[in-house]
């Protein structure tokens, strides 16, 4: 019974780590889905408190809820007010 019981927890050692490897994988598509708005922006219209590269690096840190700023302040109905 004490084999059984090390694979089981050697097994879900190993499966800690998808969340993590996830979210990173996310984090980094949203940056990078920013990053190319943020460039177009630019290009048009121009950008609100920052250019593309610190918004991207902000959405890799701060991940959706950065990116759901990223895009309440620069593509929502609210911009206009």
């Amino acid at each position: 019974m004490d084999i059984h019981s090390t694979t089981i927890f050697s097994m879900l050692g190993t499966w800690a780590f998808l969340p993590t490897i996830i979210t990173v994988i996310v984090h980094i598509a949203f940056s990078a889905a920013v990053f190319a708005d943020a460039q177009n922006l630019k290009k048009d219209e121009g950008l609100t408190f920052a250019g593309p590269i610190i918004w991207s690096l902000a959405v890799v840190v701060g991940g959706v809820f950065v990116a759901l700023t990223y895009w309440v302040i620069h593509h929502s109905s609210l911009r206009r007010y």
